[in-house]
C-alpha cells in the first residue's frame, strides 16, 4: 500500500472515486462524516464509538480512513460471512476504484485450515482399498498442490457436517508446534508469516480475543502485532470477549486427549501399556461420572460451592490423577514421536485448567456449566470485562474503533461504554438514510394479553395468521424462545396457505435460501436469526416479533450479571436488561429494510412497549417509524 496523498473526500465525496467508478454508488454524507471521525481518532490515538444505521455504508466508512492512515490495522467482524465479504468484495471494489494496492489478508481460527501432520497421519491409517477414501484423497491432493493456505472454505464439495475435516485439522492442543516435521510447509505458519507483513488483517471476534488471551499469557501470539483495531458488529464484542477472558474445559477435550494417547501408543513397545491404560480409564471414568452428576440438571446452570466440592472430591479427583500420571510419571517427553512428546504438556495444561475452573472465586466471577450435544462444558467467566479490556486492549493499542448498526440505546452510548470499559471516546450516531416514514409501518396491537399470560402463545398465533392474510405471507417471525416458536408453529400448521419454514428443521442456509426463493413463504426463527440475516426484496415484507427480546434470566451469566449490578447498588433492569433488549430489537428491525426499494411492516406483539414506563426507551431508540394499533392499517399500507 504505497503512500498516497488522497483524502477521504477524494474517495467518498459526491464526485469522488467511488461515485465515478462504482455503478449505483450513492454519496452518503453520514458515511463521510463517520470516516472523518475515525480519521480523527486514529490521528489523536483515542478510542471511537459509532453507530451507523443500515445502508450507511459503514464498511467503506472505516476501510478508507484505515487505509489512508498507513497504520497496521486489524478489522474484527462478528461473523465469518462478514469477514469474507470485507476481504473478497469490499476491498477489491476499493482497489479498483482508487487504484491503490491494498495489502490485506484474511485470518480465521486454526480449525479452518488443514494440518499436514494430521492429514498424513489420517491417510496412513486408512485403507486405500476403499474407493471413496481414495477418491477423497485424490481430490485433497490436487487441492493441496495449488492452495496457498488450505482454507476449508475452498472445498465446496466437503459438507459442513463432514467429520473428515475434524481428522484433517488441528486444535491448539493437538498442534505440535516447533516439533512438527511439517513445520516448514505448515499452511498456518505460512498464513501467519504473510499476516506479519500485511498492512490490514481481517479476523473475527473469536480469533481476536483468542489472540488477546494468548498474548496475556506471554506465550506468543496468533495475530501479529498491530497499531489499530476496528470492531465491526461491535454489539457482540462483550459476549465473545467474556468467553475468552475466562477459562473453559470440556469433556470432549479430555476424551480427545485419551483417544490421541491410545492412538499414539498403539505400537509402542517401550512403555508400560497396562499402567497407562489403567490411568486413561481413570480419566474416562471421571468424565463419565462428571456427566452423570449433571444428568438431572438443566442445559445450563451455576456451579454452587456444594457442587464444586462434590466435583473436586469425586470425578475431578479421578481426572486429575490420570492427567498427573501422564505429565509426571511417563517419559513421553523423551520420545522420538513428536505427537507423543506433546502429550504431557497437554495433560498438565488440562489439569491447570480444571483447577482454575473449580476454584471458588469472588462475586465478579461465575463458575457455570452447559450441556452441548456430545459434551459437558465447564466455565469460569468474568461478569465484568471492562477492566480487562482497558488493561489488555486500550492501553496496548494506539487506536480502537467500535462500530455497528446497533450500539446506542436511547440515543446514547452509555450502556455499551460501561460494559466494554470505553472512556473519553469520540462518538458519532449516523442514522440510516432509508426513509422509514414511508418505507415502514410499525404495528403494535393493544388488545393482546401480556407475555406472561397462559394464552399468550395462542393469541400470538391467531394474530400472526391475521397479519399474514394481509401481507400474503412474505414474513419473518422472530421468537424469544423455542417454546413459543413451536407452540405457534403447531397452531398455524395447515391453517395458512403458505410454506412455513421453521428453525431447526434444516440448516440455516437451506432455510434462508428456501425463504428467499418462495416469495410468499413464512420463516419462524429464534436467536441467531435476529442478526446477520440479509433478505432484501419482497420475500421479507413483514417482520413480526413476539416479545420484547429481554435476555433470559435463566441464562447463568445473565442472572449473575444482574445479581452483581444489584449487589453494587445499581438497577440491573434499567442499566443492563432494558439496554440489552433495545439493541436486540434494533438488530431485529435491521432484517426488514435492507435497501431503498424495500417496504415492510414491523410488528411487535408485546403490549409492554406501549403500556410500560420503560416502553418509550424502546420506541425512542428506533428510527422514526409511523406507529399503528389497527390491523386494517397493514392492508392500507400495502395498497
Amino acid at each position: 500500500m504505497a503512500h498516497t496523498s488522497l483524502t477521504i473526500e477524494d474517495i467518498l465525496g459526491p464526485d469522488g472515486m467511488l461515485a465515478r467508478s462504482l455503478e449505483g454508488f450513492e454519496f452518503r454524507n453520514s458515511q463521510m462524516q463517520m470516516a472523518l471521525l475515525i480519521q480523527e481518532a486514529l490521528q489523536e490515538k483515542t478510542p471511537a464509538i459509532m453507530e451507523a444505521g443500515t445502508g450507511t455504508g459503514k464498511t467503506f466508512g472505516y476501510l478508507v480512513p484505515l487505509i489512508l492512515s498507513q497504520k497496521k490495522g486489524v478489522i474484527s467482524t462478528g461473523t465469518k460471512n462478514l469477514q469474507e465479504q470485507v476481504f473478497f468484495k469490499d476491498l477489491p471494489l476499493l482497489e479498483k476504484a482508487t487504484g491503490l494496492k491494498i495489502d490485506a489478508i484474511i485470518m480465521k481460527g486454526r480449525k479452518n485450515y488443514l494440518c499436514l501432520h494430521r492429514y498424513h497421519q489420517y491417510f496412513a491409517q486408512t485403507s486405500l482399498l476403499e474407493t471413496a477414501t481414495d477418491k477423497t484423497r485424490q481430490g485433497l491432493e490436487a487441492w493441496l498442490g495449488k492452495t496457498l493456505f488450505a482454507d476449508r472454505a475452498e472445498l465446496p464439495w466437503l459438507a459442513d457436517n463432514d467429520t473428515l475435516w475434524d481428522a484433517l485439522s488441528s486444535t491448539s492442543d493437538q498442534c505440535l508446534g516447533a516439533d512438527c516435521k511439517f513445520l516448514n510447509e505448515c499452511f498456518l505458519s505460512r498464513l501467519r508469516s504473510k499476516a506479519a507483513k500485511s498492512k490490514i488483517i481481517i479476523v473475527n471476534h473469536h480469533l481476536f480475543f483468542a489472540d488477546m488471551k494468548v498474548k496475556r499469557g506471554g506465550f506468543g501470539e496468533i495475530i501479529p502485532r498491530f497499531q489499530v483495531a476496528v470492531f465491526d458488529e461491535a454489539h457482540s464484542v462483550e459476549e465473545v470477549a467474556t468467553s475468552f477472558l475466562g477459562e473453559t474445559l470440556s469433556t470432549n477435550q479430555l476424551t480427545e486427549l485419551v483417544n490421541d494417547l491410545e492412538k499414539e501408543t498403539k505400537d509402542s513397545k517401550d512403555i508400560d501399556r497396562d499402567k497407562l491404560k489403567k490411568h486413561l480409564n481413570t480419566i474416562r471414568t471421571g468424565v463419565e461420572r462428571l456427566r452423570i452428576l449433571f444428568n438431572d440438571r438443566g442445559d445450563k446452570g451455576r456451579l454452587d460451592n456444594e457442587t464444586l466440592s462434590v466435583m473436586s472430591k469425586g470425578p475431578a479427583r479421578e481426572i486429575r490423577q490420570g492427567l498427573k500420571y501422564i505429565h509426571e510419571k511417563t517419559d513421553f517427553g523423551e520420545s522420538d514421536n513428536a505427537s507423543l512428546e506433546a502429550m504431557p504438556v497437554r495433560a498438565r495444561d488440562m489439569e491447570d485448567l480444571l483447577d482454575q475452573i473449580l476454584e471458588r472465586r469472588d462475586s465478579q466471577w461465575l463458575n457455570w456449566y452447559e450441556k452441548r450435544k456430545r459434551s459437558l462444558v465447564l466455565h469460569a467467566s468474568p461478569l465484568d470485562i471492562s477492566g480487562r479490556m482497558n488493561e489488555l486492549l486500550y492501553e496496548k493499542v494506539q487506536g480502537v474503533v467500535f462500530t455497528s448498526a446497533t450500539l446506542s440505546t436511547n440515543r446514547t452510548f452509555d450502556y455499551i461504554s460501561t460494559r466494554l470499559g470505553i472512556s473519553d471516546a469520540l462518538e458519532g450516531i449516523y442514522p440510516s438514510h432509508f426513509d422509514f416514514k414511508t418505507q415502514t409501518l410499525m404495528y403494535i396491537p393493544r388488545d393482546l394479553p401480556p407475555p406472561n399470560a397462559p394464552d399468550f402463545a395462542l393469541e400470538v398465533a391467531r394474530r400472526v395468521m391475521d397479519i399474514l392474510k394481509m401481507t400474503h405471507g412474505r414474513a419473518l417471525v422472530l421468537f424469544t424462545s423455542y417454546h413459543n416458536l413451536n407452540l405457534v408453529h403447531q397452531i398455524m400448521e395447515g391453517r395458512i396457505p403458505y410454506t412455513i419454514y421453521r428453525q431447526g428443521d434444516a440448516p440455516r442456509s437451506v432455510l434462508l435460501e428456501g425463504f428467499r426463493r418462495d416469495i410468499h413463504s413464512v420463516l419462524l426463527a429464534t436467536g441467531s436469526f435476529w442478526q446477520g440475516v440479509d433478505v432484501p426484496g419482497e420475500s421479507l415484507s413483514c417482520l413480526i416479533i413476539d416479545k420484547l427480546p429481554f435476555d433470559s434470566p435463566g441464562e447463568p451469566l445473565i442472572a449473575a450479571r444482574i445479581d452483581a449490578i444489584r449487589d453494587q447498588g445499581g438497577n440491573p433492569f434499567m442499566e443492563y436488561q432494558v439496554p440489552s433488549a433495545i439493541i436486540s430489537l434494533k438488530q431485529g428491525l435491521g432484517r426488514l429494510i435492507r435497501k431503498n426499494s424495500d417496504r415492510g411492516i414491523l410488528s411487535v406483539l408485546d403490549t409492554r412497549i406501549v403500556t410500560s414506563r420503560y416502553g418509550r426507551f424502546f420506541l425512542d431508540s428506533l428510527p422514526e417509524i409511523p406507529v399503528s394499533h389497527e390491523l386494517s392499517d397493514i392492508g392500507r399500507f400495502f395498497k
